[in-house]
């Protein structure tokens, strides 16, 4: 789902962490080898029912930091998509600034469109690039200092 341009320097200048809800297995791994490419702290989950968020009211993530520096999620998940979830972590507080999320789909509607510019969140196309992963996690480390 995604291409690698060979002979490309895949390791970014700042170490982030990333977090990844992608329940297709095989999707699930191939970033999180990308991601380590590049440099970062991965986590991945199936759904996101693995965030904190999730199960309570409020955020649970230390004093002003965010669990994450950027946190990617599949539009189409189990249990809630991931606009739904997106919405559900700024109205309990994530601290994580949108323009470090991205929303990614093989294919979305104007409806789905709409909302990912509503949110301010990045949204990537299936298939893409990994060269625009790595600009937007770039772009993420420039946002947090």
């Amino acid at each position: 789902m995604f291409c690698l341009l060979s002979g490309e320097h895949m390791e970014t200048k700042r170490k982030l962490k990333v977090i990844v809800f992608e329940d297709d297995p095989a999707m699930s791994k191939l970033f999180r080898k990308m991601l380590l490419k590049f440099g970062h702290d991965v986590q991945t989950f199936p759904d996101p029912t693995a965030c904190a968020v999730y199960n309570s009211p409020e955020c649970d993530c230390p004093m002003d930091t965010p669990c994450a520096d950027a946190i990617i999620t599949d539009i189409m998940m189990p249990n809630m998509d991931g606009i739904e979830f997106f919405k559900l972590q700024r109205s309990r507080g994530c601290r994580l600034n949108d323009e470090n999320k991205a929303l990614m789909s093989a294919v979305s509607t104007a409806q789905q469109q709409a909302a990912v510019k509503e949110l301010g969140c990045n949204f990537f196309r299936k298939p893409f690039k990994i060269v625009e992963i790595k600009k937007w996690l770039e772009e993420c480390a420039e946002r947090i200092h």
